[in-house]
C-alpha cells in the first residue's frame, strides 16, 4: 500500500488531469500557445471528417423536442450524454500556457467554432428568419483571446504563422497558404462548412438552415463534449512525458519527437531561435517539389536518417538502425550522445541545431532540388536515381566546408564514373553495390578533397580484382582499366541505363562539335525529355537497329538448317552498340523497319550520334572527333539489313565514346 501511494505521489507531482467541457476549454483568458514540440498541423480531411461524424453520432442519440433556445440548452444539460473526445497536455509558466501534446483536435475543435461563428453571421444577416439561435458573438470570446477594450487580439490556439490564414477564415477572405500548416488550416475549414451546410439545411427557415438543430448542436459541443487536460507541473518533465505519450502510436514522426529531445530543455532564448531554425527547415522542405522522381517530395526524416547514417554508419547493421525509428539510436549510441552533449549541455544542443543541423539539412535540400550547370554529375545520377550519392557527399563534408563546391562536383562524378563501370561491364547487382556504399561512406567521412578520389579508385581496383576483372597484380589506374576487350561484351540490359549513357554520348558531341542535339540543353529539359517511365509517347525513347523483320532473323538463321539462332540475334541486337535513341514517335513510326528504311529517320533524328552512323555530319565536322571516331558510314547490306560483320565495329565506336567521357573524371 506505501509502495502504492508512493507512486501516485509521485506521478502527481508530474501531471495533474482536469475533465473539462469545450466551452471551458477556450473560455480561457488566454490563448493557448502551441508549443515547439507539436509539429505543424497535418490533420487531413479524412481525420476532420472522422471528428465531426463521431460528434455527430453521439449527438444523433439525443431526443430533439424543444424549440426555445434557452429550453434547448437546458435540455441538452439535463438529458444529453456526455461525449469524451480524448485529452490534451498543457504546460504552464508565468508568460503562457503551451500545448505540449494534442493541438491538432486543439487546433481542429477551433476551426469547427469558428465555422459555425460563420454560420451564425449568415442566420443574423437573413432579415426574414423567423427563428431564433445563438448569437454569433456568443462565440467570438472562444475563438479570440480579447484585450481589456474588447478587441480580438489573437486566437485562442495560438501561433503567429497560423494567425493570418485563420483570420481569413473568420472573414471569408482569399488567403494563398505557403506552408502545409495553412494549407491544412484551409482545406480543413472548407471541408467542415460544407458539412454543416448539409447538416444543418432546411428549407424551413429562409435562412436556409435547421435553426433548432443548430441551437441543440451548439449546445451539445460546447456543453457536454468533454476533453481531458492534463497538465505538466515542471518544465523539465514536459520533453520525456511528451517522448513518452508519443512514442505509442500517436502518430508523430520521428523527426519531430526528436525535435523535442533536441530543444525541448534548452533555456527559453536558445529554445525561441532553434525552434525558428527547425520551423523554416520545414517550409525549405515541404516547399521542395521533386520532379520524375519516385519521390515526390522529401521532409526532415529523410534528412535526419541521411545526415545520421553519413556522420555515425559504420556497417549494415548501422544503416538498418538509422531506418524507420532512427531517433531510438540517439539515445543507445554513446557516440551519439556525446556528440549531442547527452541531451543535458544546453550549449551543445544549442550550437549543434544552429550550425551542423542547419547546415546539413540546408545541403541536404540542396542536393535534392538542384538542377545546376555547375553540378553536372548531380543531375546525372539523379536523371537515373542513383541517390546514394546523397549519402556520399554528406559524408566527405564537414560543417562549414571550404571545399563543400568541390567535394560535391567531385564525388558525384566519381560516383557515376563507378556505376558506370559496373553497369557496363555487368558487375552491378544492388546488394553487392550497397555493400560498397558502406564503405564509401566509412572511407570518405569528413575526408580532405584530395583524398577523395583517391578513396573510389581503390575501392573500384579492388573490387573488379576480386571480380577477377582485373589480375591481382594490376597497378595501374582507373583510366588503364578502360581496354576494349574487357568492354566489348557491353549489352543493353536496362533501358534507361542505356537511354542514359546514349544521352550522355549524344550530349558530349554535341559539346564537342557545338553543334545542336535533342540531348542538350538544361538539366530541367532533359529530365522532361528522358522519359522515364518509358511510357510516354513523346521524349527519349530507345531503338534497336536490328528490328524484328526477316532480313534481320536471316542473319541468324543457318542456310543448311534453317535453324533461327534466336539467342544469337537477342544477344547481338542487345549490344550497346546495336541501340540507338530517338525522339517522340519516330522509333514507334521506324517499328520493324528494314536497317535501309531507318537511315533517313537516323539522320533526321536530331541525335548527333545517329548521324555519324549514317553519314549524316559532314567532313569539316569529322575532322573534330577524336581519331577512333572518325569513321565511314554504314550502309546497308543487299537486303537491306545492317551487315552483321559490322557489329564489332558499333561495339568499338561505342567503347571509344565510353571511354573518352568516363576514363578520366
Amino acid at each position: 500500500m506505501a509502495d502504492g501511494s508512493k507512486s501516485s505521489s509521485t506521478i502527481q507531482k508530474l501531471i495533474t488531469p482536469h475533465d473539462q467541457y469545450i466551452r471551458a476549454v477556450f473560455s480561457t483568458q488566454r490563448s493557448y500557445f502551441i508549443d515547439i514540440y507539436q509539429r505543424e498541423y497535418k490533420w487531413t480531411e479524412q481525420q476532420v471528417k472522422t471528428l465531426l461524424n463521431d460528434i455527430e453520432v453521439r449527438f444523433e442519440l439525443g431526443n430533439r423536442d424543444r424549440t426555445a433556445p434557452k429550453e434547448i440548452q437546458q435540455d441538452v444539460l439535463e438529458y444529453f450524454e456526455p461525449y469524451f473526445l480524448n485529452t490534451y497536455l498543457t504546460h504552464s509558466s508565468s508568460a503562457a500556457t503551451s500545448i505540449v501534446d494534442g493541438q491538432q483536435r486543439l487546433t481542429t475543435l477551433l476551426l469547427i467554432l469558428i465555422s459555425l461563428y460563420r454560420t451564425l453571421q449568415k442566420v443574423e444577416d437573413c432579415a426574414e428568419s423567423q427563428g431564433k439561435t445563438f448569437k454569433a458573438s456568443a462565440l467570438k470570446p472562444l475563438i479570440f483571446e480579447e484585450d481589456d477594450f474588447g478587441d480580438a487580439t489573437r486566437f485562442k490556439i495560438y501561433n503567429p504563422n497560423r494567425e493570418a490564414q485563420l483570420r481569413a477564415l473568420v472573414e471569408g477572405a482569399d488567403y494563398t497558404p505557403v506552408d502545409e500548416t495553412q494549407k491544412r488550416l484551409k482545406e480543413n475549414f472548407a471541408t467542415i462548412s460544407t458539412y454543416f451546410e448539409g447538416f444543418f439545411y432546411s428549407s424551413n427557415d429562409p435562412s436556409g438552415y435547421d435553426l433548432v438543430k443548430l441551437t441543440y448542436y451548439i449546445s451539445y459541443l460546447l456543453d457536454r463534449v468533454t476533453i481531458v487536460e492534463i497538465r505538466i507541473e515542471r518544465q523539465d518533465n514536459v520533453a520525456m512525458i511528451f517522448e513518452v505519450v508519443n512514442d505509442r502510436g500517436l502518430g508523430l514522426k520521428p523527426y519531430e519527437i526528436l525535435k523535442g529531445k533536441l530543444i525541448g530543455n534548452l533555456p527559453a532564448k536558445q529554445k525561441e531561435e532553434s525552434n525558428k531554425i527547425w520551423v523554416a527547415l520545414q517550409d525549405l522542405y515541404y516547399q521542395t517539389e521533386l520532379r520524375h522522381t519516385s519521390e515526390s517530395s522529401i521532409d526532415l526524416d529523410d534528412f535526419f536518417r541521411i545526415y545520421f547514417r553519413s556522420k555515425f554508419a559504420r556497417s549494415a547493421d548501422d544503416y538498418k538502425a538509422f531506418e524507420s525509428d532512427y531517433h531510438y539510436e540517439i539515445y543507445r549510441r554513446p557516440e551519439l550522445r556525446a556528440h549531442f552533449g547527452d541531451f543535458s549541455d544546453h550549449q551543445i544542443l544549442f550550437e549543434r541545431i544552429k550550425n551542423e543541423v542547419k547546415f546539413f539539412a540546408k545541403l541536404y535540400q540542396e542536393l535534392r532540388a538542384d538542377y545546376s550547370a555547375l553540378r553536372p554529375h548531380l543531375f546525372y545520377n539523379k536523371l537515373i536515381e542513383q541517390n546514394q550519392q546523397y549519402l556520399l557527399i554528406m559524408s566527405a563534408v564537414r560543417f562549414d566546408d571550404p571545399q563543400r563546391e568541390e567535394k560535391i562536383r567531385t564525388i558525384s562524378a566519381k560516383f557515376d564514373q563507378l556505376h558506370v563501370i559496373l553497369r557496363v561491364l555487368g558487375l552491378y547487382e544492388s546488394n553487392a553495390f550497397q555493400r560498397l556504399i558502406y564503405t564509401l561512406n566509412e572511407n570518405l567521412r569528413n575526408k580532405p578533397l584530395d583524398e577523395c578520389r583517391q578513396v573510389f579508385d581503390d575501392l573500384l581496383i579492388k573490387y573488379l580484382k576480386e571480380e577477377e576483372r582485373l589480375d591481382r597484380e594490376f597497378s595501374g589506374t582507373v583510366a588503364d582499366i578502360f581496354t576494349f576487350e574487357r568492354f566489348k561484351g557491353a549489352r543493353n540490359s536496362w533501358t534507361n541505363f542505356s537511354k542514359y549513357l546514349l544521352m550522355r554520348i549524344d550530349r558530349w558531341l554535341g559539346d564537342l562539335l557545338d553543334k545542336p542535339s535533342y540531348c542538350k540543353g538544361p538539366f530541367n529539359e532533359i529530365e522532361e525529355r528522358f522519359n522515364r517511365s518509358n511510357r510516354r509517347r513523346y521524349g527519349m525513347h530507345l531503338e534497336h537497329i536490328y528490328a524484328y523483320n526477316d532480313a534481320n532473323r536471316g542473319l541468324f538463321t543457318d542456310p543448311e538448317t534453317g535453324v533461327f539462332d534466336e539467342s544469337g540475334f537477342e544477344q547481338t541486337r542487345n549490344h550497346l552498340g546495336m541501340v540507338l535513341l530517338l525522339k517522340d514517335l519516330q522509333n514507334i513510326s521506324s517499328s520493324n523497319d528494314l536497317y535501309s528504311d531507318k537511315i533517313s529517320d537516323y539522320a533526321m533524328s536530331d541525335l548527333i550520334w545517329n548521324q555519324l552512323l549514317v553519314g549524316h555530319l559532314p567532313n569539316v565536322d569529322i575532322k573534330l572527333l577524336p581519331t577512333a571516331l572518325q569513321v565511314d558510314a554504314i550502309s546497308a547490306d543487299e537486303a537491306g539489313a545492317f551487315p552483321k560483320d559490322q557489329v564489332e565495329q558499333r561495339q568499338r565506336l561505342f567503347f571509344e565514346a565510353l571511354k573518352a567521357i568516363w576514363e578520366q573524371v
